[in-house]
């Protein structure tokens, strides 16, 4: 049974409700273009996920799959409308808009493995799935006849998305580029940790995490970080409070607070279905934890 998440603004959305989102959002701001760009660019995704995209196999990673990518675009899409509508600096073009979409719907393609590497799953690329989802992401723009600086642009975005990157060490060329790779860095780390499965979805993660470190594709002193499903949901909290939101605050500069003019009510709904997520993990080691003697 899919679990039910206690704020119905978060609930779990297809592929195709995704796409009426983040076009729906795209024309209340650009009511006189075309969503044709974005379509296109989900629909290639969604078909390099599904396996027949040239070149590329059927995602097999049980975490980092299509669903999470929606949730990331989601999100962020949600980011670029409360930025937008609160008329703030830095101001955002169409052309960011899409270019910051399709950033968000490649960021994790690199756990996609090629025809012909049939050994394990893409949970092996771990460590290197960001630098992977840049070299797909340039050659994927050039078909959809983005330019060349665009296709930087993208690629730097996606960048931003490590969560244990350094935001200053990365060439922006302005404020605004600094957003949008913020932007997408927030949306997928909230997507992600506020989905209504989240908890439920970790044993997975972890199993990713095992296939990476017995490939040694981990980053240095990542090698065994986890024990076993049940330690990685005990270290998610620590995780969250030492790691994720200093990113969120930090080095990507508290764009979530964007959020708040996105849902009409003044709030945001991520971090605090965070909190329930949590929760909700703590709950679920408590049941599972063995009486002592």
């Amino acid at each position: 049974m899919e679990p039910i998440h206690p704020d119905p603004h978060l609930k779990a959305t297809s592929p195709e409700e995704t796409l009426q989102l983040v076009c729906r959002i795209f024309r209340n701001h650009f009511s006189s273009i075309s969503t044709e760009f974005i379509a296109v660019a989900c629909g290639e995704v969604q078909r390099a996920f599904a396996g027949t995209y040239p070149g590329y196999q059927r995602c097999d990673t049980a975490f980092h799959d299509f669903t999470h990518t929606c949730q990331a675009a989601v999100a962020t899409a949600r980011i670029f409308d409360g930025h937008l509508k609160s008329r703030r600096p830095p101001a955002l073009t169409r052309r960011d808009f899409e270019l910051g979409i399709t950033g968000i719907l490649l960021h994790d393609i690199g756990f996609l493995k090629e025809v012909g590497d049939d050994s394990g799953t893409g949970a092996k690329y771990t460590h290197v799935h960001v630098d992977r989802s840049i070299s797909f992401a340039e050659k994927f723009l050039s078909r959809l006849g983005a330019s060349p600086d665009e296709s930087r642009l993208v690629q730097l975005a996606i960048r931003c998305t490590a969560v244990d990157g350094d935001m200053n060490a990365l060439a922006f060329r302005d404020e605004r580029e600094r957003f949008i790779g913020s932007a997408l860095a927030t949306g997928d780390i909230l997507g992600t940790m506020a989905a209504p499965d989240y908890p439920e979805r970790l044993p997975s993660l972890y199993r990713e995490f095992a296939e990476a470190a017995a490939c040694g594709q981990l980053g240095p002193g990542e090698n065994g970080r986890y024990q076993n499903a049940d330690d990685l949901l005990r270290r998610t909290r620590d995780f969250y409070q030492n790691r994720v939101r200093r990113m969120l605050d930090q080095q990507w500069r508290q764009v979530y607070r964007a959020l708040e003019y996105h849902f009409g009510d003044g709030r945001d709904h991520y971090l605090p279905a965070i909190d329930m997520n949590l929760t909700r993990i703590d709950e679920i080691l408590a049941a599972t934890q063995k009486p002592q003697r």
